[in-house]
């Protein structure tokens, strides 16, 4: 096993009334934030619908790409006040008027539980992450021939096998601020069959700790560092991580995303050849 150091996550409680009074201040920012976040993702999955793709008529000159607000509103069956100013964070709205919306932008099922969890967060954690991290990090020694990492929250690397060292690198040899996942698999150019999955499920983390510094931190260096995963970033493209097919030493390999139960903010990244049969 490699590990790598990071900042634990942890929690804490309020004790005294100025701490209540910071934690709910934070909170209230943070709904904000998420507030702000869902409007820009529908922004951004407005541009991509074809007008025709809804049945509104093709042509004519648009000066907007994509569909239009009041169209939007329309098919969705809301008003354009509160659809405007659910796009610019001052409304919130129930899951069943966004899954409307959803199912106006074409988003599949995945698609529209993400705009849900940005508005109505999953209940967190019952134990801190980090007391599963450090229990999983010895996990990964034994697939001793397919690269495996330990993610956290951020989709920073905790810990990785021998068997990613050798593939993708090892991340102690990146500085702290890029030992990320999707920086260590880009720099060793890994296949965009790979790539792009991971980028999608960082791009919806991403959405769910909007706010959080760490997470502009790893958007800002993608950008600079790896300017087609910035485009995914920026149009905010997410989706089921699935388990993607891509070239591994030259065999066929398959990548899978595993969750430990209770905890979808822990993740181990591993990497496999299907087993042959005879």
């Amino acid at each position: 096993m490699v590990p790598v150091e990071v900042t634990p996550w942890t929690a804490t409680t309020a004790t005294t009334a100025t701490t209540a009074t910071t934690a709910t201040t934070a909170t209230a920012d943070t709904a904000a934030a998420r507030r702000r976040e869902l409007g820009a993702c529908l922004r951004a999955y407005r541009r991509l619908v074809e007008p025709a793709s809804v049945g509104l008529p093709a042509g004519g000159r648009r000066r907007v790409q994509g569909l239009r607000r009041e169209e939007l509103a329309s098919l969705a069956g809301v008003s354009l006040t509160w659809y405007t100013g659910l796009e610019q964070g001052r409304a919130t709205a129930s899951a069943q008027v966004l899954d409307a919306v959803g199912r106006v932008l074409r988003l599949d099922e995945v698609g529209r539980r993400h705009l849900r969890r940005l508005v109505a967060p999953e209940p967190p954690a019952i134990a801190p992450p980090g007391e599963h991290l450090r229990g999983l990090a010895g996990l990964l020694d034994g697939w001793p021939a397919s690269p495996a990492a330990l993610l956290d929250h951020h989709l920073d690397i905790v810990a990785t096998n021998a068997a990613w060292a050798r593939v993708w690198g090892d991340p102690a040899g990146y500085e702290p601020a890029r030992r990320h996942v999707l920086s260590l698999l880009a720099a060793a150019s890994a296949p965009a069959e790979l790539l792009l999955p991971v980028a999608r499920q960082f791009r919806m983390a991403a959405d769910l700790h909007a706010g959080d510094p760490r997470i502009a931190e790893i958007g800002a260096l993608l950008r600079a560092d790896h300017p087609a995963l910035g485009l995914v970033w920026d149009c905010r493209g997410i989706g089921a991580f699935g388990h993607p097919m891509f070239d591994l030493a030259g065999e066929p390999a398959a990548a899978h995303l595993l969750h430990p139960t209770g905890h979808p903010e822990i993740a181990v990244i591993v990497a496999a050849h299907p087993r042959r049969t005879t």
